[in-house]
């Protein structure tokens, strides 16, 4: 199928075509981001609203395998269409741009989450990670597995909430052409990937999202901040380590700081039967605020809490 035909088949589907709303000469010239599955432009579409193009690149090669891939391509892009949820980024519609398949979203300023967090270092960080488990919990219960659950994937609406975005792509792994700065040759993000995707290459689960959650949102530093890519695989696959716990932002002494640390722990269980469901997580860490994870100075604060 040729892209047209794709996006011609999207729109009978009611995701919408907007390959004639697009205003090329407001179009960047090169891409903006490395996407998980391809490259994203900043754009406008001629009623001058703000979006985000991202191309999903392939080859032209009219064989089997790039049927498949096209075939794949338009499921992700019909299921994301069908999305309804404030913490989960909407997607606008499809369109042909540049002769190659586009996404076609709304552009946040605000960017994702490790650059908005770095401007903004007195955000809500708790809410945050209550909205990005929120959000998981609603594709989950549409039977879409993320696939590549980070903080570069979450985008920051004008409001300040999290939206998860570029989901769906464990199944376009096998013939994405290119990674975003994070990811390795194998397709997935090593340092979010779980042990069982790491040591056997197995497909991408609701387990494995849920292992991704991590600890990103409170601590602004990707997960084994401190160890060398080189080190990952043996220390998380063999040794079966864990994340250091991050004291400042999840201390001991405070109200809910164990509690938040145990369903982390509980999170990374390296059998992925043991792990919790997003639902039994959201659940867990809803209570949890900035006051009740604030370090206890004395007894008296103890006794307050």
């Amino acid at each position: 199928m040729t892209c047209d035909e794709i996006v011609s088949i999207l729109e009978n589907h009611g995701c919408a075509n907007l390959t004639s709303a697009l205003d090329e000469a407001t179009c960047s010239q090169h891409p903006i981001v490395n996407g998980g599955s391809g490259d994203v432009f900043y754009g406008r579409l001629l009623n001058g609203t703000q979006v985000a193009i991202k191309i999903i690149r392939s080859s032209h090669d009219p064989s089997e395998k790039v049927r498949v891939f096209h075939k794949r391509v338009a499921k992700e892009i019909h299921t994301w269409s069908k999305c309804r949820h404030r913490n989960v980024a909407e997607l606008m519609g499809s369109a042909v741009f540049r002769d190659c398949l586009a996404m076609v979203s709304r552009w946040e300023n605000n960017g994702n989450m490790p650059h908005y967090l770095s401007r903004h270092p007195n955000a809500d960080r708790c809410k945050m990670s209550v909205s990005i488990c929120a959000g998981l919990v609603y594709l989950h219960s549409k039977n879409i597995i993320h696939g590549d659950l980070k903080g570069a994937n979450v985008l920051i609406s004008r409001n300040g909430t999290p939206m998860l975005t570029d989901f769906g792509n464990a199944s376009l792994l096998d013939a994405t052409l290119l990674f975003t700065a994070t990811r390795t040759g194998l397709g997935f993000s090593l340092r979010w990937a779980p042990p069982e995707i790491l040591e056997e290459a197995n497909p991408h689960t609701t387990a494995s999202d849920v292992y991704s959650l991590g600890m990103e949102a409170h601590t602004s530093e990707i997960p084994f901040s401190n160890r060398p890519d080189q080190s990952l695989l043996v220390y998380i696959v063999i040794r079966k380590m864990l994340p250091d716990r991050p004291e400042k932002a999840i201390p001991t002494r405070s109200q809910y700081g164990d509690h938040l640390w145990a369903t982390l722990r509980k999170c990374w269980s390296y059998n992925p039967k043991n792990r919790p469901s997003a639902e039994t997580v959201l659940e867990r860490i809803t209570p949890i605020t900035a006051k009740t994870l604030k370090e206890f100075k004395d007894r008296s604060d103890r006794r307050k809490n």
